[in-house]
């Protein structure tokens, strides 16, 4: 049994995943396997993956593409022998020491159940910068999140876990229920990295930068789909059945966020938002006088609280 099982989906990846099956094989850690699961790719992926002929990869094919290739991500997950999965998107690289990098985190954080670091960001311009997360927090060292630290970071725009920099125990992935496969178009790895930082009661952060991500990619999701934010939500509502106090609080907050951001994607790309997404803001998470269009004030600083807040 490899200590991680590296997982890429592949849909119509064609020139980018050489680099992407390369920067696996590159590990200084050797103990791993690669798990790559073609998403019926309708352009020349497939050949390029059976160009490579290491031992290490195991190949699976799936006879219909999914949204998102979150049951792509399922099936590597359900095929993989390592203890650890170790997400990498087909149009992503890592950098070299990335695995002996999580090497290290575990040994200092036995009892983590998931893992994250730093990422580069590959603008078309040809520009790198470092996302946010890494920028605040990379001097701190190693550390550990707790749940409420995540949602509080994600909440302020930080984000310490990002798909290709994505690390979690088999078990935690499959005890949180995987991805969302056929519930969501995008958006889905949040939801799942927010399940499973649940059901681990948190996760530790390793202060390396571990991958990189190319926004001049063919074929991105983030160029193609807009997200609803309805799974967050679904997940939110379930988690809250078994948080209260700050906890709660929280995840509506993450729960809003999501929404808005939601509600502003649509409304960029298509003039307007099909439906409504201030009916399902959690109103009781957010101050009366950032809510827009739910009270008017019969005084200078006294907002009439919303009826169903």
């Amino acid at each position: 049994m490899p200590i991680f099982s590296a997982v890429i989906p592949v849909y119509n990846k064609g020139p980018h995943i050489s680099r992407s099956i390369q920067s696996a094989l590159n590990q200084t850690f050797s103990d791993f396997e690669i798990v790559i699961v073609n998403d019926a790719s309708t352009d020349n992926s497939l050949s390029e993956i059976k160009e490579f002929h290491d031992p290490r990869i195991r190949l699976y094919e799936r006879e219909e593409s999914g949204p998102g290739g979150y049951a792509a991500r399922n099936l590597g997950i359900d095929k993989a022998a390592g203890e650890w999965i170790a997400f990498l998107d087909a149009d992503d690289e890592w950098y070299p020491d990335h695995l002996e990098k999580y090497t290290k985190l575990i040994r200092s954080y036995p009892d983590a159940g998931v893992l994250g670091s730093g990422r580069e960001i590959v603008q078309p311009d040809g520009n790198v910068v470092i996302e946010d997360y890494y920028d605040n927090y990379a001097e701190k060292g190693p550390h550990f999140l707790t749940l409420d630290n995540y949602l509080k970071a994600y909440i302020s725009g930080l984000r310490p876990l990002w798909t290709s920099v994505t690390c979690i125990r088999r078990e935690v992935l499959q005890k949180a229920g995987g991805f969302p496969a056929g519930r969501s178009k995008r958006g889905g790895d949040i939801d799942t990295w927010l399940r499973c930082v649940e059901y681990a009661g948190g996760m530790a952060w390793s202060p390396h930068i571990g991958a990189r991500y190319h926004k001049d990619s063919v074929n991105m999701v983030t160029n193609t789909t807009v997200n609803t934010a309805d799974v967050e939500r679904e997940t939110v509502k379930e988690l809250l059945k078994r948080h209260s106090g700050t906890t709660a609080s929280l995840l509506k907050k993450f729960a809003n966020n999501r929404i808005m951001k939601a509600y502003k994607e649509e409304k960029k790309v298509y003039g307007t938002s099909r439906y409504s997404y201030f009916t399902k803001l959690y109103l009781s998470a957010i101050p009366f006088h950032k809510i827009p269009g739910y009270f008017k004030r019969s005084g200078k600083n006294n907002p009439r609280k919303p009826r169903h807040a």
